[in-house]
């Protein structure tokens, strides 16, 4: 019992010996790059450069020849700006995330977004059945990526029994779309 506690012991310290060595190892490695430069770092005139102890591009070392930043998408305003007249509109696609009768509600629930980010826009709801037609607005707000129509509603006492059609259209100064119809049951 004793023999194997005095290996255990043993291998213990050759590991933290082991650990000590490569410690004193990448120390020197270390001091001979800053001292000689790093690969690939040379001055004009052909010998190793010495301007930091650090690699190019790490904890602030200078990066030789790095290209400057451009710009990227989110750069871009948040807003669509409106446009001028007689530029044409844009026309995002407009999806129905949601459609159906709500108990709770009483009426026809549905909801959507338009395929753009951008502020001051209106959605509305349109359901029809035969010849009757019943509507619901309400304003758009700009998303992450979309600009939502929130929720739709329109109450049961406007609409009678039965298979209506509901599309939900955006529209904007600077942009129009309508959503493919879905059906919705009345009860």
């Amino acid at each position: 019992m004793l023999g194997d506690r005095g290996t255990d012991v043993r291998n213990r310290r050759r590991a933290v010996g082991i650990g000590a060595l490569t410690l004193v190892a990448a120390a020197a490695a270390a001091g001979v790059l800053a001292s000689r430069g790093w690969p690939g770092q040379d001055d004009a005139s052909g010998s190793a450069a010495v301007a930091s102890a650090e690699p190019p591009g790490v904890y602030g070392a200078p990066v030789p020849d790095r290209p400057e930043p451009t710009a990227v998408a989110t750069d871009a305003p948040r807003d669509t700006p409106a446009p001028s007249p007689g530029t044409a509109q844009a026309e995002p696609a407009v999806l129905i995330t949601w459609s159906g009768w709500d108990d709770a509600l009483g009426g026809v629930e549905v909801g959507g977004y338009a395929d753009l980010v951008e502020s001051g826009g209106t959605c509305t709801l349109t359901l029809t059945k035969g010849g009757v037609t019943a509507s619901a607005s309400r304003p758009a707000s700009a998303d992450v990526s979309t600009t939502s129509c929130g929720a739709l509603s329109v109450p049961g006492s406007e609409l009678s029994s039965g298979t209506w059609e509901a599309v939900l259209t955006y529209e904007s100064p600077g942009a129009a779309g309508t959503s493919a119809p879905v059906e919705v049951e009345v009860p």
